[in-house]
């Protein structure tokens, strides 16, 4: 489905009957609804597509006002990459703008179209009648910012500020799990959501009826079932080398995108058939060798995932002990939601530190949740939301550290109540309206460090403190780009510069921690290559004397520009390196041969967002190359 939007629209439907929630669980593999059923008015799960009740959360950027949607958006990616985004939701950094090839447009324009393909299958099931209200959920360490995404979406979506609510993925899951489970005040639960994407965990009290309090909760943004989907895919390439290692060659550097994503998708099926059947077949097709096929088994599969499934679970006990929380018999219940959640490994090892329960499909239980907050069901009361915070509540940096997970946010106290956030105006391309939208910036810059209050474009807000690990990093998740003396626009604030990161190079990468400052005062991150990272075949297994290959980078407009003009004239290794380049002339990198460390070295640098990086320990120039393309960095 291809979506054209604009700026916000507002539902000018005053008399609809009959009336209708929505809930929109956003996630960053697939997306889920449900909604008040046309005939019955209970909840019900939103079918969203014509064979599932789930719709891939991919995007596909032809222009900013024409995004594809789902399976249409991956057919799209096979024909051009390019404009491909496939986590969306790892777009909502609290930015007010994002680069999509080659675009620069609102954060909130690419989620909006997910939920207006949503909206729009909402509308056919009641009479093409709007919602009367919209229920979003969010991660519980969102901050306000990224919520403020979320609600902004919706709007442009065409739906009022007024009639849209939002909920914790938590609060729930939780609230779904107790329309069958009566639960007590007092009593404690917790909420394992596992994701595409991300682990999240929460442990919630019982405070009245469908009323919860997080006393704990913590994350992991860097373990999720995309994680899983590496693993299997490199278990993949280990078989494939003992028969054809040219094979693995062609399937890792020259092998077609629709080839690829076929991989992916037939990993993707396996890893589901897994948690039902004792074996799994995965295909490899249109290989210069014909169709390839191999056989795991759910014994193998257990054992390449029971390093992932021992992380969960650490970090699951590490929130319980911060809930005070140290013997399984102090849990009521232990509540899975996600897709991962599923995989009887996970589910056998957290039987360790409580009670699991299950109830329905894993992947919908959030959507119905949320629409329990809403509409009630089964002698749960309706409850009344929050008021609408202010701008300056919107724009406050969360104080509350999250204890455990990347990059996390501070978890907020209170679910979101209602939130209106202003139209964005309609973004136009990189070669005109960029500069447009850059210039916008630059005004935004100014009015901020005037009144403190994001208009457009970099929040001149300050550096979070007390916390000099990165991948612990929790207060000020929000802080965001400062301006030095000289007007180099840089940042200094940890997780802002780890989110200008491409979603496939946070994937890869681990123990990020600060490491230096530019001559400007931006800050210097260094982060290690995961060893069993989907990009960590294209690096020398033993660079620096064993040292993990790593990356360095930083988010300066002075020497971005400084690097950027040097990488075009060859001075930075005397013309003996290699030029790469995106057709849109906005990124560049160039990578050079370094003998004394038998690897090869990457420098890169993109004027769209001052990101500049070397990229240290790449096995050779062409593993360089295939690097910065999937990883994100060059399109």
């Amino acid at each position: 489905m291809s979506n054209r939007l604009t700026s916000s629209t507002q539902d000018t439907h005053t008399h609809m009957s009959p009336t209708w929630i929505l809930a929109i669980d956003f996630g960053t593999s697939n997306s889920a609804a449900a909604h008040s059923g046309a005939t019955s008015g209970s909840i019900e799960t939103l079918s969203l597509s014509h064979t599932s009740n789930l719709m891939p959360s991919s995007v596909y950027v032809a222009a900013p006002d024409r995004i594809s949607v789902g399976e249409p958006a991956r057919n799209l990616a096979q024909q051009n990459p390019t404009g491909f985004v496939a986590s969306p939701k790892r777009l909502i950094t609290g930015a007010p703008t994002t680069v999509i090839a080659g675009y620069t447009m609102p954060s909130a324009l690419p989620v909006a179209a997910v939920m207006s393909a949503i909206i729009s299958r909402g509308k056919a099931a009641h009479a093409g009648q709007l919602p009367t209200q919209v229920v979003l959920t969010h991660p519980e360490a969102w901050a306000p910012q990224q919520v403020g995404v979320l609600v902004e979406a919706a709007m442009r979506a065409g739906i009022d500020g007024s009639r849209i609510s939002t909920i914790s993925e938590p609060r729930a899951a939780a609230a779904h799990y107790s329309r069958s489970h009566a639960m007590q005040p007092g009593a404690r639960i917790a909420v394992f959501d596992f994701g595409g994407g991300t682990l999240d965990i929460a442990v919630l009290t019982v405070t009245g009826p469908n009323a919860f309090q997080v006393i704990a909760a913590r994350g992991d943004n860097g373990l999720g079932g995309k994680n899983i989907d590496a693993l299997i895919q490199r278990w993949v390439e280990q078989r494939l080398a003992d028969r054809d290692p040219e094979l693995v060659e062609w399937l890792r550097r020259r092998a077609p995108v629709d080839v690829v994503q076929s991989l992916q998708e037939s990993i993707r099926s396996a890893k589901e058939l897994l948690s039902e059947a004792p074996s799994a077949t995965i295909t490899i097709n249109n290989t210069p060798q014909g169709r390839q096929t191999l056989q795991i088994t759910r014994d193998e599969f257990d054992e390449l995932i029971a390093p992932a499934a021992e992380q969960a679970l650490r970090l699951t006990r590490a929130t319980l002990l911060d809930a005070g929380i140290t013997h399984p018999e102090q849990l009521t219940a232990l509540y899975l939601t996600g897709g991962s959640s599923r995989i009887p490994l996970i589910q056998q090892r957290l039987g360790e530190v409580g009670p699991v329960a299950t109830l329905d499909d894993p992947k919908t239980v959030v959507a119905q949740g949320a629409l329990v907050t809403a509409v009630g069901d089964r002698g749960v009361d309706t409850r009344e939301r929050p008021a609408a915070p202010t701008a300056a509540e919107l724009m406050t940096p969360p104080t509350q550290q999250a204890p455990g997970g990347r990059y996390q946010s501070g978890a907020s106290q209170a679910p979101p109540g209602q939130q209106r956030v202003a139209p964005t105006p309609s973004p136009t391309p990189a070669s005109s309206g960029g500069r447009k939208w850059g210039r916008l910036a630059l005004i935004g810059v100014a009015v901020v460090a005037l009144i403190g209050i994001v208009v457009g474009g970099i929040a001149l807000v300050n550096r979070s403190s007390g916390d000099d690990n990165p991948n612990q990093a929790a207060g000020s998740s929000t802080a965001a780009a400062q301006t030095a003396a000289n007007g180099s626009a840089i940042i200094t604030d940890e997780k802002q510069l780890y989110n200008l990161l491409p979603s496939a190079l946070q994937d890869g990468v681990e123990d990020c921690r600060k490491s230096d400052f530019t001559q400007s005062g931006a800050l210097t991150l260094m982060c290690n290559i995961k060893k069993d990272g989907s990009l960590a075949s294209f690096f020398a297994k033993q660079s620096y004397g064993g040292i993990d290959a790593f990356i360095s980078f930083y988010s300066d407009s002075t020497k971005v520009q400084s690097t950027i003009t040097s990488l075009r004239n060859g001075t930075l290794s005397n013309g003996k390196g290699t030029l790469v380049e995106d057709s849109a002339r906005v990124s560049a990198a160039e990578i050079a041969d370094d003998t004394a460390t038998k690897s090869a070295t990457a420098t890169y640098a993109n004027t769209s967002n001052n990101l500049g990086m070397t990229i240290f320990g790449l096995a050779s120039i062409d593993d360089g190359k295939t690097f910065l393309s999937r990883s994100g960095l060059i399109s």
